[in-house]
């Protein structure tokens, strides 16, 4: 029998006889169960670098990963509604678990605020609302394509500052300036993965987890993050649906005080996570069917090692993407509470959860992907819309301007016209844009862009950019899976690249 509803809100210990009613509805004997998962794209390589077929059992994970697009090869998008969107929700792809992609993490989930001086806020955003919403206007002369620029060698503007070798298909992340977390595999069962860290001044790169807390009881890592103060992973149980949070404080190459955060099981999505100075930051959506479907959406904050934990955004729908770290806070999509929809890009403070910045796009436009850099908001459509004015095509966008929080009409706007592979982010001058193969920096006042030389021997995604929000690096990563020495085994190559100073201009007119 189903458990009691108390049993299964995050936070509350999940009862360990539950059934898995319609989640684990296609599960076989042979347990080759689906991941359950939508149409949104993590920020994650490609499925090509699979370490084989561990397929385990069903596990909800959230409503925007893009799993089944950037692992099976395929997309969920139909012509249904305008600009050729599907309305969301209406189809959920299924993908084959495989070892390779229980190391990449989960999709995304966001929530309101009720702390932080903005609970009003939180309040009108779960009350019914007019379908007057003030959303940005951009016109198609106010944006500049990539076609528009001209192309340089990149040798002129960065130098490479850190060329370090990992583990064949460890998975980094690179948030700060100072560390990286990485999701590293083993040659073993159980546990599949270790946590460690990459100091991207040195290249020393110390296991700090070398198994899961809840290994005893079938657990396995899924995703982590960290600050340069702190670390937040998941653990998962993926033949019980089962998913628990925890952070820990840094000290040198060792976690101190790590404490359990959060737990949840199917009824719950599977968080998105991220560390941001002293902050762990977590999403949760229900999942679209079960005993929570009718919960609202919710981020949740807590200084790491802390068991102080706080709701600090919620919504009663779905996010689009998952949630991004900051310079000074994480960026969230949560849709305003109208019967149209409308996504609102907003941007939260690190030190207490409340809202520092924000802005709608126009109805139905759904990101893909998102970021806050130096000129403010930047998102990615993966989609082309029959509407919209100059944000109507595929790309990532980003106004030409210093950010001016809450103001983004009458605005010139750069779009980088490829298909959005990754969220964007900002390196000193530069405008820092995952291309095709290859990782694209753009100046706007020179009009000027360069790409980084691909990877002999790298897997078909070429170089995928690592580091997000506003940073002094640029960090690219990639499967090196056919090595120019044959005697060499596959690895992961992470490159640093630091801008030269005094080598361009400011990004602003």
């Amino acid at each position: 029998m189903p458990t009691k509803r108390n049993k299964n809100v995050p936070g509350k210990k999940a009862h360990p006889t539950r059934s898995y009613g319609a989640h684990h509805a296609g599960r076989t004997t042979s347990r080759k169960s689906s991941f359950a998962s939508s149409s949104r794209r993590t920020s994650a390589p490609s499925a090509r670098a699979s370490y084989g077929a561990r397929k385990k059992g069903g596990f909800a994970a959230d409503a925007s990963s893009r799993f089944s697009q950037t692992f099976a090869g395929k997309g969920s998008h139909g012509t249904g509604g305008k600009g050729g969107r599907t309305p969301q929700g209406s189809s959920k792809p299924e993908m084959l678990l495989t070892r390779r992609n229980l190391l990449i993490g989960a999709g995304a989930l966001g929530g309101i605020a009720l702390v932080g001086g903005v609970g009003s806020f939180a309040i009108d955003q779960l009350s019914p609302q007019t379908d007057t919403v003030d959303s940005i206007s951009v016109p198609e002369e106010a944006v500049t394509p990539l076609d528009n620029m001209t192309a340089d060698n990149w040798n002129n503007y960065f130098r490479v500052v850190g060329n370090f070798r990992l583990p064949a298909n460890t998975l980094v992340w690179a948030d700060n300036d100072t560390v990286a977390a990485c999701l590293t595999p083993t040659d073993n069962s159980k546990p599949i993965s270790t946590l460690g860290l990459l100091h991207l001044s040195t290249g020393n790169s110390p296991t700090v987890l070398s198994e899961p807390q809840g290994l005893a009881d079938g657990f396995d890592f899924l995703d982590v993050r960290c600050s340069d103060q702190g670390m937040i992973w998941v653990e998962s149980n993926f033949y019980d649906s089962r998913w628990a949070v925890y952070t820990a404080r840094i000290s040198g190459a060792q976690l101190e005080n790590i404490t359990k955060v959060d737990e949840g099981d199917a009824n719950w999505m599977a968080p998105s996570i991220a560390a941001v100075d002293g902050s762990a930051f977590w999403q949760l959506i229900p999942a679209t069917t079960g005993e929570a479907a009718g919960d609202p959406s919710l981020v949740k904050r807590a200084a790491f090692s802390s068991q102080d934990v706080q709701e600090v955004y919620r919504s009663n729908k779905p996010f689009a993407t998952r949630i991004t770290p900051a310079d000074d806070g994480v960026v969230i999509t949560p849709r305003v509470s109208t019967t149209t929809t409308y996504y609102q890009l907003t941007k939260l403070s690190s030190s207490d959860g409340s809202v520092i910045d924000q802005m709608t796009l126009p109805s139905s436009m759904t990101p893909s992907g998102v970021a806050y850099v130096q000129s403010g908001f930047s998102f990615c459509f993966d989609s082309i819309y029959n509407y919209g004015g100059g944000i109507a095509n595929l790309g990532t966008y980003t106004p030409t301007a210093q950010a001016n929080p809450y103001h983004y009409n009458d605005l010139s706007w750069f779009r980088f016209s490829r298909s959005p592979l990754a969220s964007p982010s900002w390196c000193g001058n530069w405008f820092i844009v995952k291309s095709t193969t290859v990782i694209a920096c753009v100046h706007f006042t020179s009009n000027i862009y360069c790409v980084f030389d691909a990877q002999s021997g790298a897997d078909d995604y070429g170089e995928y950019l690592v580091s997000s929000g506003i940073s002094s690096y640029v960090v690219g990563s990639s499967q090196i899976i056919s090595p120019t020495n044959t005697e060499d085994d596959p690895y992961t190559l992470v490159r640093v690249y630091a801008p030269i100073e005094g080598s361009i201009g400011s990004a602003f007119a």
